[in-house]
């Protein structure tokens, strides 16, 4: 009986490793955005200061390498926030639970080492000056995000 015991309590303790384990595997694998970069660019698709020049917006980054990661085709979000706090819309996608909005979707097919990404949002509405947050969205999880201020 007291050997029973015994391995009750190993089986249960393997138990719990495993789990925590299995967590770390799934935060290891989890993609990371780099370098993350925002621009506006004119009607001549060239880079302005000025956001009442805007005519599109650019966004940059990079997919960490990440070995641990799974390969194949991954959907990346990308949602730019206003100052106001309104989201320049695209659509929604599933997060926490919830559908919230992005902007620009990109579809990459991730091999593992680090991949280039640029996304563009055409601009049809009038945009404020101040400060814009851009963040990425894969898998569920947000990957990076980034606060630019335009005059």
């Amino acid at each position: 009986k007291d050997r029973l015991e015994e391995s009750h309590r190993v089986n249960l303790g393997l138990q719990e490793e495993k789990e925590k384990l299995t967590e770390q595997v799934t935060i290891a694998a989890q993609l990371d955005a780099t370098n993350i970069d925002m621009s506006i660019l004119n009607k001549r698709n060239k880079v302005t200061k000025k956001i009442k020049d805007c005519k599109t917006i650019q966004v940059g980054f990079r997919i960490a390498r990440n070995v641990t990661a799974t390969n194949g085709q991954r959907t990346l979000y990308v949602r730019i926030q206003t100052p106001s706090g309104e989201v320049l819309k695209g659509g929604t996608f599933p997060y926490e639970n919830r559908q919230i909005e992005y902007s620009m979707k990109k579809l990459v097919e991730y091999s593992g080492e680090e991949v280039a990404v640029l996304t563009y949002w055409e601009v049809k509405e009038y945009l404020s000056a101040g400060d814009y947050r851009v963040s990425i969205f894969a898998d569920g999880s947000m990957i990076g995000t980034k606060t630019f201020s335009f005059k």
